[in-house]
């Protein structure tokens, strides 16, 4: 990767984070849009910041309905939150419902 002078080196597009992520940018893509991975909206496309993407990956994954760490941490009675990583039609059949797999 060929730096821009001026550029800060900790900013990425989506190709250079998919890269070092060794994912499709299309994953990336679609990690921002889900709100996965921290990531500023810039046009059509994302921008990224390497040192908070790494701070999100490495914190332990929870599967809905595990017991956080966090002793103060209250589960909320309303609706349920999408699962994590679930593709974007799942997290829209979640929210609304809808249980036809014939997308």
């Amino acid at each position: 990767m060929t730096e821009t002078p001026g550029r800060d080196p900790d900013v990425l597009t989506t190709a250079e984070l998919a890269t070092k992520l060794g994912l499709s940018p299309q994953t990336v893509r679609r990690m921002a849009n889900a709100g996965q991975i921290p990531a500023l909206k810039t046009g059509k496309d994302f921008r990224y910041s390497w040192e908070a993407v790494r701070q999100v990956l490495r914190q332990p994954h929870h599967q809905p309905g595990e017991a956080a760490d966090d002793p103060t941490h209250q589960p909320q009675p309303t609706q349920p939150e999408p699962r994590k990583g679930a593709g974007y039609r799942a997290q829209r059949r979640a929210r609304t419902g809808a249980h036809n797999t014939t997308d």
